[in-house]
């Protein structure tokens, strides 16, 4: 297994071999071979089987001004081996040790490296029991973004030690079921303002939960993909006093919605939120028209949500939407005329003028060779009448010369020239 500095050569290369003298015409001059001679200030180092840290020494010289290391999906064990390395990183803001697999806790708090500077800290898939969250935060003051998905955290563990500068919790992925354990989240991060818990199996929120005291500056919350089946729930999101975005998507309680419902009546009972499910903000014209949408779909209901008297009382009382079918007929009467006689036939609209003369054929004793046949649009569905029209291309279909019931057709023979 390579140690982190042998890791750095095969992914980023030797540094530069020593300089080369070459004389020109009784002048030295100095060249220089490319290479590299400073390591990027990020440093992805994922995937490389890292076990150890190596030569201090070597991990000093060669990580010098590295701001951001990715040592995801590697082999280090032990909590030792990952302090011989930040020691050497004064500069670091952004550490990610994401599914590396700690055999044993942090064993003295006394070794722990102070990271003074460190904002973005990602321990994904590390499962490391809270003690150790708790130590790294302690000594980690200035971390704002915080990534703990699938650790599989049941609970929640605090202590009285509260970390005022985290920001932003992700905390996907956990089988946290119950939301007093969420609370307990709000509870360590007084000033939390996003909040990620897709992929939880949450069921519900709780009406006795403690939103405005432990969740004051919560501005966006992720519930994509929770075990949310209530729309109990989605009420007592209104209780979050700072919250204005919400992503709620793939939950039980939709099943049976269709998109533009869930859109709606979420938005409806949802008075705050002023962005749902990304996407651009909610406008006062959409926002209005989903409060009429809400009280028109629970208006022949027996039991109402309490947001239907509210709107109504804002909205007033609604007439049902006429239900308009937009479908175009598939069959229409029409009345067929030759010379004194009259008949009423039913057409389908998707029959060819061929077809129609067909059809007429037996009926009139003309072969439809020798057949004209004018349609006369009676201005029925528009009240403009118009003048009769001969159809002579016999591939037209009656739908596209716009035919409706009520409307005309007028066969006479063709006269030989």
């Amino acid at each position: 297994m390579p140690s982190l500095p042998e890791a750095v050569d095969m992914k980023y290369g030797d540094e530069c071999p020593n300089a080369q003298v070459t004389e020109v015409a009784c002048v030295a001059l100095t060249l220089k071979r490319s290479g590299r001679q400073r390591l990027p200030s990020v440093l992805i180092l994922s995937e490389c089987d890292i076990e150890k840290a190596g030569d201090e020494e070597e991990v000093e010289r060669k990580c010098e001004g590295v701001r951001e290391l990715d040592l995801s999906r590697n082999k280090l064990k032990e909590w030792k081996e990952v302090f011989k390395i930040l020691r050497h990183l004064p500069s670091l803001g952004f550490l990610n040790l994401s599914y590396n697999s700690f055999e044993t806790p942090i064993p003295d708090p006394s070794e722990v490296v102070s990271l003074t500077n460190l904002t973005r800290l990602v321990l994904n898939g590390t499962k490391l029991p809270w003690k150790d969250v708790h130590i790294l935060l302690e000594n980690a003051p200035r971390v704002e973004e915080l990534h703990l998905c699938k650790n599989g955290y049941v609970t929640v563990e605090t202590t009285s030690q509260k970390y005022s500068s985290v920001s932003r919790v992700h905390f996907n992925n956990n089988p946290s079921t119950d939301w007093p354990e969420i609370e307990s989240l709000g509870q360590m991060f007084p000033y939390l303002e996003v909040l990620i818990l897709a992929e939880c199996p949450l069921g519900s929120l709780t009406k006795d939960g403690h939103y405005r005291e432990n969740f004051p500056n919560l501005k966006y919350l992720s519930l994509n993909s929770t075990k949310i089946c209530s729309w109990d729930s989605v009420d007592l999101v209104n209780k979050f006093p700072k919250l204005t975005e919400l992503r709620l998507q793939q939950c039980p309680l939709y099943e049976n919605y269709k998109d533009e419902e869930r859109r709606q009546l979420t938005i409806a009972r949802l008075w705050r939120i002023q962005r749902l499910n990304g996407g651009a903000l909610i406008t006062p014209e959409e926002r209005e028209n989903a409060e009429r949408a809400f009280i028109r779909y629970y208006m022949n209901e027996e039991r109402r949500p309490s947001r239907y008297e509210e709107l109504v009382h804002q909205h007033g009382e609604l007439d049902p939407l006429v239900e308009v079918s937009l479908q175009p007929e598939k069959e229409v009467q029409v009345t067929i005329r030759f010379g004194e006689s009259t008949m009423q036939k039913v057409i389908s609209v998707y029959s060819r003028v061929l077809d129609l003369k067909k059809e007429l054929e037996p009926e009139f004793g003309m072969s439809p060779s020798k057949m004209r046949l004018f349609y006369h649009d009676k201005g029925l569905d528009s009240g403009v009448p118009y003048a009769p029209e001969e159809l002579k291309i016999n591939s037209k279909q009656l739908y596209t010369i716009n035919i409706h019931s009520g409307d005309e057709f007028i066969v006479e023979p063709k006269v030989k020239p």
